[in-house]
């Protein structure tokens, strides 16, 4: 006689689980006149809303407007069998919570809706820049210190017994020069390789101590210089604090450097919490740029200004950036030429037990 087979037990009422709310991929069902039905969280958060603010109009045209128009035509499109949309790359610019690179995909449902995949390609875009710049600094920037040790090496070589000393030497110290410049670039590239790791064990940092320690260095390496420097008192934020001072170095270095020129450097550190966010201005009165060139500003290797005012390796910028980032922060600027140049620098505040360690 053959085993009983016993019939599935009924699902009781409220105990079904919608998996579209609980995916990690942004889905939103789609009315075929482009009217969205349904978000799921994902997608929302996304986006920076709540699903309800999604739902019941075409809400691709608004929070998806660079890309509206081929939403709406591949709607269209499905309804006489069309393809859809797949891997379509979006570039929202979410304001003080950065860029997001995502990925959309539209697919025909049974019934004649369409279903909206958004999936976050932040990072894979992230790091496909990154390779760019290691790609760009070892094929372009790195060549020429190589080709200044290899031709003056050569040159030396040359000389032979009876060289000139006073030649020697000078090749030498080209040759030595070119391998400092390349032993920075490598150190630089690293650092960039770095930066846009999460921090590591968080916890509470003091910015001020932070910055009134990178200016006594920046004084103790350059002791002629005459300079005021005011850091406000009571500046906390919540991250890596090796992260942080690194960042904030990059940043008080570029305001010591490009005043050079002036009789006096002067350096401004002040901010405050603003609910959980730690809002820092960096300000100087140094060289200062145009700010029809700010975007080039945290580029890596495109720099404002030349060597001989003071520009390096055009790495240093964009490394604070990508560390402020990798902390959920951003920074901005502003700037006049031959005036001076302000930094905006967003962090995480310590929570609310930690804003005032004793």
């Amino acid at each position: 006689m053959p085993d009983a087979v016993s019939s599935p037990s009924p699902v009781r009422p409220g105990l079904a689980t919608d998996v579209f709310d609980h995916l990690a991929t942004g889905l939103a069902q789609l009315a075929p006149d482009g009217t969205w039905r349904r978000a799921n969280p994902a997608l929302a958060r996304l986006l920076g809303t709540a699903p309800g603010a999604l739902v019941g109009s075409a809400a691709h045209r608004d929070a998806l407007a660079p890309v509206a128009a081929q939403v709406d035509a591949a709607l269209t499109a499905l309804a006489g069998g069309g393809d859809g949309l797949h891997a379509l790359p979006v570039t929202l610019d979410r304001g003080e919570d950065g860029t997001r690179c995502l990925q959309l995909s539209l697919t025909a449902l049974p019934g004649g809706d369409a279903l909206l995949q958004l999936h976050d390609a932040t990072a894979l875009r992230t790091m496909e820049l990154l390779q760019d710049t290691l790609a760009f600094g070892i094929s372009h920037e790195l060549r020429a210190p190589v080709r200044t040790i290899e031709q003056f090496s050569r040159r030396l070589a040359a000389q032979g017994d009876g060289a000139d000393t006073a030649l020697v030497r000078d090749h030498v110290q080209r040759i030595r020069g070119a391998a400092a410049q390349a032993g920075g670039l490598i150190d630089a590239l690293l650092e960039t390789m770095r930066a846009a790791r999460a921090p590591r064990s968080p916890g509470p940092v003091d910015i001020s101590l932070l910055g009134d320690w990178i200016c006594a260095e920046l004084q103790d390496a350059d002791p002629g210089r005459a300079a005021h420097i005011d850091v406000t008192p009571g500046l906390w934020a919540w991250g890596d604090e090796h992260a942080l001072k690194q960042m904030l170095g990059k940043l008080l270095h570029n305001a010591w450097k490009f005043s050079a020129h002036r009789d006096q450097v002067q350096i401004e550190l002040d901010g405050e919490r603003v609910g959980d966010r730690l809002r820092l201005r960096l300000r100087d009165a140094g060289r200062g740029f145009d700010m029809r060139y700010a975007d080039r500003l945290f580029v890596p290797f495109r720099r404002l200004h030349g060597a001989d005012d003071g520009a390096g390796h055009g790495l240093g910028l964009a490394i604070a950036q990508r560390l402020a980032q990798a902390h959920g922060g951003r920074i901005r600027v502003e700037s006049a030429e031959d005036v001076g140049t302000t930094f905006f620098i967003d962090l995480p505040a310590p929570p609310a037990e930690d804003a005032s360690p004793p």
